[in-house]
């Protein structure tokens, strides 16, 4: 076993990385799904309903939480 296999006990232990990075991809792609979904209809001449707003809430609810997140781990 080397000295390095194991961070010195006087440092901190460090948080585990990325958190909350799966929320904002999800969110991102939830938001941007829907925005494409309502440029293709529009040029369509389809119609839209009140659910198409569904997974575009979805999508920031999730971009919220997943920065919120990420924002409490660096302090």
């Amino acid at each position: 076993m080397s000295w390095t296999d194991r961070p010195p006990s006087w440092l901190p232990p460090l948080p585990p990385p990325n958190k909350g990075r799966a929320l904002i991809v999800v969110g991102w792609i939830l938001v941007g799904g829907t925005f494409v979904y309502i440029f293709v209809m529009s040029y369509l001449g389809g119609t839209h309903t009140l659910f198409t707003l569904v997974p575009l809430l979805l999508g920031l609810l999730c971009l919220i939480i997943g920065l919120l997140r990420r924002d409490s781990r660096e302090r």
